[in-house]
């Protein structure tokens, strides 16, 4: 009678052994990466004819070289207007042919004209003489900060002076493009109250 030490080796004996486990291992990870590559193919290749697509014709779009300039004269004009027609809702109608799509949107000059408008109002008594600052000027780009002062009797509920950044792109992004204000906004935020109420 044969003794049970020459049965053959159980599944469990051979998974056992250092050399099986790190041969099960190489292997389940060559299955998992190989599955991994053919997901991703199926999924980022889906709907189209991979390799053998044809190459685009179209010119590549690039973003177009800022070149810096010295603040444009008409600029520093249509941010004044700016202030004194679409800031103070006087004469919205000057204000909506030098106003930006990015302020403007797809809006019609008739709602326009309402007065309901994504340009934050201030009643600044200083409009044809507050300073700009020139935060960076380029061909196509000027990024300008100009601080309004309140006129009087304005209400206790207005801040008696108030930051803003202004921000003007010749239309279209060509160097003789009309100047256009697509940004306006307020550099001051009120402070943050602080933890615990203090004392």
């Amino acid at each position: 009678m044969e003794s049970s030490s020459s049965s053959p080796r159980t599944v469990g004996g051979i998974l056992n052994s250092p050399r099986a486990q790190r041969r099960l291992i190489i292997f389940s990870g060559g299955v998992l990466v190989i599955g991994f590559i053919a997901f991703l193919s199926a999924f980022l290749l889906r709907g189209t004819s991979g390799i053998h697509s044809p190459l685009s014709t179209l010119p590549a779009h690039t973003h177009v070289k800022l070149v810096k300039a010295p603040p444009s004269k008409e600029a520093l004009q249509v941010a004044r207007k700016f202030i004194e027609t679409a800031v103070l809702r006087k004469n919205l109608d000057q204000a909506y042919a030098i106003t930006g799509p990015a302020l403007r949107g797809n809006m019609t000059r008739a709602v326009w004209d309402k007065g309901t408008i994504a340009v934050a109002p201030y009643p600044a008594g200083n409009t044809k003489t507050a300073a700009f600052t020139v935060d960076w000027s380029y061909q196509t780009q000027i990024m300008l900060e100009v601080d309004l002062v309140a006129k009087k009797g304005s209400g206790s509920n207005i801040r008696p002076h108030l930051p803003y950044f202004l921000g003007l792109e010749r239309k279209g992004d060509k160097p003789n493009g009309a100047w256009q204000v697509n940004t306006w906004i307020s550099s001051w935020h009120p402070p943050v109250p602080m933890a615990g109420g203090g004392g």
